[in-house]
């Protein structure tokens, strides 16, 4: 097995959960009233500390709940052990837990569990909150077998950047699947990921501008006026001038990220950083997008084609296709 890795936080979920004694009528209660929240038959968290999860921890209680009423031993995989890992989930979270069974002989989808049946390497797992979870590879090769190119480069991005996997350790695990369906979109992925994307809506949105047909950008662009740097951009197309960032918001509302200032004064920050760009001579546009824009890519054409980025090639039917 590979060893323990760790890149979420040491959040303990067991710790977060209440469990229940069979049909407890003062938890039910405490549930009807909104002071809790059930994750699995039988098990609770307390609201207040349920609000206080991230998209992704949210769903790895669900899965140390479901897994701790389980008999025997499957091994988390897909979306559910990534959000064990921490890794980043776009969309709506699957209704059910996945795992792997390695002695099952077909799938098995039950009323809160999915087990897939598929052969697991020693190196295919590993131990992550007392459970048996898939690692970072395999579950990055898992999800960009079954799930969206834009979920899937999110999260091998975010493997790349954190040193949680490499692109060796993804195509190896992807060579020796047996499984056919999937493999072309995840080959295109293990090709596609970078280690300079910066975060998912970063990653959703390299995925969105393929897809519409633009070049692909520069990554990480640097930018430096008479006073010193200035920061970096996350997308860029030199030749043509023109600039891109993707406003995640993240950093106007996450304490940590606001390093002590206020929202209006990082909102302040942003603008002249902005107005330092904008002024730089090789600047042409500085083009802006957020989650929303993902509904509507469209738009995002529209934007990129104004600002004076051309298409190199008609966009693909579906920006979601297989």
């Amino acid at each position: 097995m590979v060893g323990t890795m760790s890149c979420m936080t040491d959040l303990d979920l067991r710790a977060l959960l209440i469990q229940s004694r069979f049909d407890d009528p003062s938890e039910r209660r405490a549930h009807a009233r909104g002071e809790l929240v059930r994750v699995a038959p039988g098990r609770y968290v307390e609201s207040t500390a349920w609000a206080g999860l991230r998209y992704e921890e949210r769903h790895a209680s669900r899965v140390v709940a479901e897994l701790g009423r389980l008999s025997t031993d499957v091994v988390v995989s897909h979306v559910s052990a990534a959000a064990l890992w921490g890794m980043p989930l776009i969309g709506r979270l699957p209704g059910r837990v996945e795992t792997t069974d390695p002695s099952r002989v077909r799938t098995h989808t039950g009323t809160h569990v999915t087990k897939y049946a598929a052969s697991l390497r020693d190196s295919d797992y590993t131990v992550r909150h007392g459970l048996l979870v898939t690692s970072p590879a395999r579950t990055a090769v898992d999800v960009a077998l079954s799930s969206s190119r834009g979920q899937a480069v999110a999260l091998l991005d975010y493997c790349l950047r954190t040193g949680l996997c490499t692109i060796a350790e993804f195509r190896e695990c992807l060579d020796q699947r047996d499984r056919t369906r999937g493999r072309a979109r995840a080959s295109w992925v293990g090709d596609f990921a970078s280690p300079l994307t910066g975060s998912a809506g970063e990653s959703v949105q390299r995925v969105t501008m393929d897809g519409l047909g633009f070049p692909p950008p520069q990554l990480q662009c640097r930018h430096e006026d008479d006073d010193g740097l200035i920061g970096f951009t996350d997308f860029g197309w030199g030749r043509f001038g023109v600039y891109g960032e993707f406003d995640g918001f993240v950093k106007y509302l996450d304490r940590e990220m606001r390093h002590g200032l206020t929202a209006e004064e990082i909102v302040v920050l942003e603008k002249i950083r902005e107005d330092r760009i904008r002024a730089l001579d090789h600047v042409s546009a500085v083009t802006r997008t957020i989650w929303r824009d993902f509904a509507t890519p469209q738009k995002i054409a529209a934007r990129l084609e104004r600002a004076g980025v051309p298409r190199v090639r008609t966009a693909y039917r579906s920006l979601h296709r297989d």
